[in-house]
């Protein structure tokens, strides 16, 4: 139940974006992983494929740990569900 915990936290800090966005602002040197991604939207322009690549490259930690991970946040969901 610990890892379960564990990974569900990781993923809500990992794909926050608004505190980092007020307090890094919107046009810092320091970009979270979100606020990169939000960066190459632009008014005029989408770049598709630089938000489509930064996407994935933002997901694969959190994909590969899930793939390591699995059967002990399966296990967890399941122990928190029986009462």
């Amino acid at each position: 139940m610990f890892v379960t915990v564990l990974v569900l936290n990781g993923l809500w800090i990992w794909n926050d974006y608004l505190l980092p966005l007020l307090l890094l602002g919107s046009n810092g040197e320091v970009r979270t992983i979100p606020l990169a991604v939000q960066g190459f939207i632009g008014s005029f322009v989408k770049q598709w494929n630089l938000i489509m690549v930064s996407t994935l490259l933002a997901m694969l930690p959190i994909i590969i740990l899930y793939i390591f991970a699995q059967k002990y946040i399966v296990r967890g969901m399941v122990e928190g569900a029986v009462k």
